[in-house]
């Protein structure tokens, strides 16, 4: 390092002693940056020593920092998803011993006493499922899907409930979506198929406060916001309409009628009806609706159209339902009577009185909060309502309680437009081809021999029935019925015999259909069983079934119960396969990572940090001027005014 040369010549003291100061102090911070570069093991003190080197060390500690989160996540989700093979191997061993239990209890030569001690067993395997279905790891529930705080299965209602969400877990790998790394309790357990679908098209009609995201569009490809261009009277006035900014209908609305007044027209050319928007001129001539330039929102709004009478009546917007619509606006704005609904689930049953329901959220949250183990949600078109039965083990029913409130919603669990394949679980009806099934005897005697061969509905089976007693002249009459759950016959013959159903030609039809019965002494009705119940079909289902078959004693049950845990079988391999899939992924994903970070920390290092042979090199060169700087300087002063008289 060059020592800083002091001019002395015939200058003054002061000026001297600055200069030495100044010199000094360089020298002073030169071994001071070294000593820093040193003690920091970092090659820049600071950004303005190299701003290019520093912003590439900037650059790569980001990108690094980056790369060790998207590490940490990479490695957690490969520990979450062993976990959850864990868990599932679990799940298959004590389904093997299950179904080892009940092949083991279908013989005749076993005692009852043993079917009930392997009652027990199975019992306590139920119990385990519950207690793997409920595991965690680092306080996470692995299979309550993004409801992570709190158990996700429970012995309650009489069965096993799922309260867990059914939703995936996510997390971020560094792609361009999150990766999934859980397996929700209702999809590893086959929880979800209890299900009432709703069968009526609850559509609402177009209101102002309607947001376009909620409208799937005459296209059904929703509302994509441009510019239309609308041309009045052949062209006379011709405006464009900019709906990039609108929120609602009522934008759209105001948009086209400011323009439309903007452009010297009188009154409001757009207005909401039903459920579309429509455009009048008043008279003004005859409009064309056209895109302008690659817009779509004309086709969108259902508009893209012309009319020589100067009136577009739009097509359907389809809105869908949401938790806010307004139960007026539902039904295409003809609305739906609300009253009582009876839900019943298992040994437990409740009323739930909708009358006071304003939205379709207060209806979703009457039903929700009724303790029977239900939940009503929006369909996935969201058209309808579905409630499902969230408790295995356990048959859901829905049915009306003196009105027509269940069958307006289409949520009964038996209505007249259900499918007969349907009932019993999937099991369907029964019927005898080109025989009767059943016959009717009417309180006066009057016999009715009822075929339902070929019917596909239940409303199929009340005509056969009907018809068929038009034909024999017997005064009774099926509907269904409208206080509870089943098929209602009516008898108005005046008679004194006994209204009854009784079975012909060896057809299980009376049986599917819930009417192998006959009515209560004095009375002129029966009511069928309702055998539209939905249960979910999942593995605790066919468990709680085994363990009821054995405690009973019940042969046909244990078997039935063995080939319904045998489905499971095959649905728990694939499940396990994906979710290894996911596990493998993830270690290669953790492996890949770990070499990335590497590569950064290395590139890092080179543009960051010392080289300490020439940082120690150039510290000694700085201690050197330094000191060589400090001997000039003395020398130097000590110079007095005989030096330059001399």
């Amino acid at each position: 390092m060059a020592i800083n040369t002091i001019n002395f010549s015939r200058v003054s003291n002061n000026l001297q002693t600055l200069s030495v100061l100044d010199s000094l102090r360089r020298n002073t911070m030169a071994l001071f940056a070294e000593q820093n570069r040193m003690a920091s093991g970092n090659r820049l003190n600071a950004p303005s020593e190299d701003p290019v080197a520093a912003s590439r060390a900037l650059d790569l500690s980001e990108l690094l920092e980056r790369q060790d989160q998207i590490l940490a996540n990479a490695r957690h989700a490969d520990a979450f998803l062993t976990a959850t093979d864990n868990g599932m191997s679990e799940v298959s061993d004590l389904l093997t011993q299950a179904k080892t239990i009940a092949s083991s209890m279908v013989g005749s030569v076993v005692l009852a006493d043993e079917r009930a001690s392997q009652a027990e067993i199975i019992s306590s395997i139920i119990d385990q499922l519950i207690s793997v279905g409920n595991r965690t790891y680092n306080g996470v529930y692995l299979f309550g899907g993004k409801n992570t705080t709190s158990p996700p299965f429970a012995r309650q209602y009489g069965g096993v409930a799922y309260v867990g969400d059914t939703t995936d877990l996510g997390t971020d790998i560094g792609g361009p979506e999150n990766a999934v790394i859980n397996l929700t309790g209702d999809t590893l357990f086959h929880m979800a198929g209890g299900r009432i679908a709703g069968y009526q098209n609850l559509e609402p009609a177009v209101r102002r406060e309607t947001r376009l995201v909620d409208l799937k569009g005459a296209t059904s490809l929703g509302v994509r916001c441009s510019q239309l261009q609308v041309l009045v009277d052949g062209g006379a006035t011709a405006f464009t309409v900019d709906l990039t900014g609108a929120d609602t209908l009522g934008n759209v609305v105001d948009l086209i009628n400011n323009a439309w007044q903007a452009a010297g027209g009188s009154g409001d050319l757009a207005s909401l009806a039903g459920t579309g928007l429509r455009l009048d001129t008043g008279g003004a001539g005859a409009i064309e609706v056209r895109e302008s330039g690659n817009g779509t929102v004309a086709a969108d709004l259902g508009i893209l159209r012309s009319d020589a009478g100067g009136v577009i009546a739009g097509d359907n917007l389809h809105a869908r339902l949401t938790g806010t619509t307004p139960v007026e606006a539902v039904n295409g704005g003809a609305g739906i009577p609300l009253g009582p609904i009876r839900i019943t689930n298992g040994a437990l049953s409740a009323v739930v009185d909708l009358s006071t329901a304003r939205t379709l959220q207060d209806i979703l949250n009457a039903i929700n909060t009724a303790g029977v183990g239900a939940k009503a949600v929006i369909n996935g078109s969201a058209t309808g309502i579905d409630v499902i039965n969230l408790v295995s083990g356990t048959e859901m029913r829905v049915t009306e309680q003196g009105g027509t409130t269940g069958d307006a919603l289409g949520i009964l669990s038996l209505h007249a437009t259900g499918l007969l394949s349907g009932l019993n679980h999937g099991k369907g009806v029964r019927a005898t081809a080109g025989k009767p099934d059943f016959r009717i005897t009417s309180m006066d005697g009057t016999t009715v021999d009822v075929s339902v061969s070929g019917a596909v509905t239940v409303q199929d089976v009340l005509d056969a029935i009907n018809q068929a007693a038009a034909a024999a002249g017997a005064s009774i009459q099926a509907v269904l019925n409208p206080t509870g759950a089943g098929i209602r016959i009516n008898d108005t013959s005046g008679g004194g015999g006994t209204l009854s159903v009784e079975r012909l030609n060896s057809s299980f039809a009376i049986d599917d259909l819930g009417l192998n019965r006959r009515a209560n002494a004095g009375e002129n009705f029966l009511v069928g069983d309702d055998v539209a119940g939905v249960r979910a079909d999942s593995v605790f289902s066919a468990l709680i079934d085994l363990e009821s078959g054995l405690r009973r004693n019940d042969t046909a049950a244990i078997n039935q119960a063995a080939q319904e845990l045998e489905t499971f079988a095959p649905e728990l391999a694939r499940l396990r396969g994906i979710v290894g899939a996911r596990s493998q992924a993830m270690h290669n994903r953790v492996a890949f990572t770990e070499d990335a970070v590497q590569a950064t920390k290395a590139l890092l290092s080179e543009v960051k940090d010392l080289d300490y042979t020439e940082a120690v090199t150039k510290f000694q060169q700085a201690q050197t001027a330094l000191q060589a700087n400090l001997l000039t300087a003395s020398r130097m002063l000590n110079i007095s005014l005989l030096d330059f008289l001399t």
